[in-house]
């Protein structure tokens, strides 16, 4: 959700494996490993070598990338949403966190990306490029403004760049760093939004919200370190006694350093609660493991899922208006945004389920293989095409949707 979005989510070998999950060992197992003297194979008769298990998963990982989806579905449902009621503005502030989790996230898993091979990574670099193109034809009418997946891409390609060079030329890259934090702090808040807005136009500007990404970088390699702990409680009530002593404003867009230190500090601090709790069996994480890994598809297949209940409350609206008391609206509209944002996540479960059969499918008869290596062909044609209607008629970006998809699955498929 490469780091974060578009690779499968990293592990902690470091985290105790039985507080992540909890394991029942047969009599057999049992047997060998309390055993201490183990009869020793006779030559020529060795049993065929066992396949390694697999490392236990992140669990407190895992939830926040599935929070930062179910997030992103809601929020992006709930703009179809009147701006009257109060609750409601109140969840969608909540909901417009996903891209703080979301990039936070990424960070902590970007080591599996810089660890690979450099032809794979450059392979990996392209793939999320064409991807990111149609993702910002579809949202911004520009394939190369700075919207989510683009920001992904431009982030991962920096860090990239930042681990190859020397370890002077890092000490100077940090100081650049530390010094734009400086201008952000001091000056006016959209003073330094001007200075990257206008070459790379969008949502996500590589700085300052590239250091969500840097933060869930550095934390991922100290996190059980209880320096952690402190930096991250001291950046948060740092972040609230601004706020709520001080005024100082929150902002999102653009984002002003106590957003980003509020909850960039807020996310670290969820995460090392979730590492201390003993999670029941009982609860659905097959499915919380399937979101997760499978975030980059979901990501795009959560457009339609939003449509779907975008429609479904454009024909439920003037209903609910016409026959609910006035007194009654807020409570009732904001139940309906809820129920809806559950619909919406139940649809994408079940497309994502869907997705994944036709893989199979297709996989098994040898299509995959074969789009997989025409992909960049067909996308570029793809790209070119889409373009070529927005201009005509921005109405038909949803016809940008099963292109993003289908590239979406692809990369899924070559991971797997």
């Amino acid at each position: 959700m490469g780091g974060g979005i578009a690779e499968a989510p990293g592990h902690h070998p470091s985290a105790p494996v039985m507080r992540n999950r909890e394991m029942t060992a047969s009599p057999a197992e049992t047997l060998v490993m309390t055993s201490r003297s183990p009869a020793q194979p006779i030559v020529g008769n060795e049993p065929m070598a066992m396949a390694k298990p697999p490392a236990a998963r992140d669990r407190s990982l895992d939830i926040i990338r599935v929070s930062a989806l179910v997030f992103m579905v809601a929020g992006h449902w709930g703009r179809a949403m009147p701006d009257a009621y109060h609750l409601v503005n109140i969840l969608q502030f909540v909901f417009e966190l996903a891209p703080v989790l979301f990039f936070f996230a990424y960070g902590m898993t970007l080591d599996r990306f810089l660890q690979k091979p450099l032809g794979r990574r450059i392979e990996d670099h392209l793939k999320l490029f064409i991807l990111a193109a149609i993702h910002s034809l579809y949202q911004q009418g520009n394939p190369f403004s700075s919207d989510f997946f683009m920001f992904l891409f431009a982030a991962r390609l920096l860090f990239d760049v930042a681990v190859r060079v020397g370890a002077a030329n890092r000490v100077l890259i940090g100081l650049f760093l530390l010094a734009l934090c400086g201008v952000w702090f001091a000056l006016p808040l959209p003073f330094i939004y001007g200075l990257f807005v206008p070459s790379f136009p969008g949502w996500f500007p590589v700085f300052p919200w590239v250091l969500f990404v840097l933060a869930g970088r550095i934390f991922a390699h100290h996190r059980h370190s209880r320096l952690t702990a402190v930096v991250a409680l001291l950046g948060l009530s740092v972040a609230l006694f601004d706020i709520l002593a001080l005024g100082h404003a929150v902002s999102k867009w653009p984002l002003s350093p106590d957003y980003a230190l509020l909850f960039g500090s807020g996310t670290a601090v969820a995460i090392l609660v979730l590492d201390r709790i003993r999670w029941p069996s009982f609860l659905p994480w097959r499915t919380v493991e399937l979101l997760s890994v499978n975030l980059l598809l979901a990501t795009a297949l959560h457009y339609i899922a939003v449509i779907a209940v975008t429609a479904a409350h454009g024909a439920l609206n003037p209903v609910l208006s016409g026959s609910v008391p006035a007194q009654y609206q807020p409570a009732v509209f904001t139940l309906e945004y809820v129920l809806m944002a559950g619909i919406a996540l139940l649809i994408l479960i079940v497309l994502i389920h869907a997705v994944l059969a036709a893989g199979v499918w297709l996989d098994g008869r040898g299509i995959l293989g074969v789009a997989d290596t025409l992909l960049p062909a067909i996308a570029t044609i793809g790209i070119v095409l889409y373009a070529a209607m927005l201009h005509v008629n921005m109405s038909m970006r949803d016809v940008g949707l099963p292109l993003l998809c289908t590239v979406a699955f692809l990369m899924a498929y070559k991971r797997a």
